[in-house]
């Protein structure tokens, strides 16, 4: 059976994600959004995830969650949930608590991190602790200056919003792993609608690689090659005005092609 668990969690990470402009933020107080994800292996649907969103004038927060479905459920069931509080300085967002939590049939895992104003520390509380035997030792040097996967990918598809490029890198950590992550540009795409929920137009095209550095798997067949900026692609569009949404995402693995299309109807704004 497909370890569908295992990939899931780091699939997530890309795409609970969503920007808006930095000027059209000042338009408004408080922008909320609320977006989901239909995750599927070739034309079986394997997971689901949903995302609200809540944007203010120099702060974010996040509440997103993710469960398996279909046959995959029965046999790998899997939940996740994950609480995001940040703040925004100088056009960058910044985390402050990042909270994430699994369960599957196997183990429940849930790690609470707090990210101290300017260059403070960063502290994390897990349950369970890691398996030093199953996954690579976490390192200081790795924590300190990174900010969580989700503040990295706004960053980056903000720099989209702005200036039409997705190329950059980051530092991630997200209280269990940490990772170097880079986009690339790989052009345009004008994507057909091949679900009757999905998008179609015109995209811009973002290869995601992922460097793991701590925390992950010691024995895992995700990282049995090295990764190349086309095994993960990033489909995004301006689906609204100043709206830059991530509107498909297909990453190649051992098993196939796995896609995330974002589920259009799904998507409400609220200005208050």
């Amino acid at each position: 059976m497909i370890r569908v668990t295992s990939f899931l969690w780091g699939f997530v990470a890309a795409i609970t994600l969503l920007v808006w402009s930095v000027t059209a933020l000042a338009q408004s107080n408080v922008m909320s959004v609320q977006l989901g994800y239909k995750v599927s292996l070739g034309h079986v649907d394997v997971a689901t995830t949903s995302a609200d969103w809540i944007f203010g004038e120099d702060t974010f927060e996040l509440s997103a969650t993710s469960r398996t479905v279909g046959l995959t459920d029965m046999l790998r069931k899997y939940r996740g949930q994950i609480d995001l509080i940040g703040r925004v300085e100088n056009g960058r967002y910044l985390p402050q608590s990042l909270s994430i939590a699994g369960v599957s049939k196997r183990r429940t895992r849930q790690a609470l991190t707090m990210w101290a104003p300017d260059t403070g520390p960063v502290t994390t509380k897990r349950e369970p602790d890691l398996d030093l035997e199953k996954v690579f030792p976490l390192s200081d040097k790795h924590i300190d200056g990174a900010v969580d996967p989700f503040s990295a990918m706004l960053n980056a598809l903000n720099s989209i919003a702005q200036s039409g490029s997705c190329t950059g890198s980051e530092r991630v950590y997200d209280g269990l792993r940490t990772s170097e992550l880079a986009l690339h540009d790989l052009g345009t795409q004008l994507l057909e609608k091949d679900r009757p929920f999905a998008f179609e137009g015109k995209t811009s095209v973002c290869g995601f690689v992922s460097k793991p550095t701590g925390g992950h798997q010691r024995k895992s067949r995700w990282r049995k090659k090295q990764p190349k900026p086309e095994d993960v692609l990033i489909f995004v569009a301006e689906v609204r005005p100043d709206l830059f949404l991530p509107v498909r995402i297909e990453a190649k693995s051992f098993i196939g092609t796995v896609t995330a299309r974002l589920v259009m109807p799904s998507l409400v704004l609220e200005m208050r």
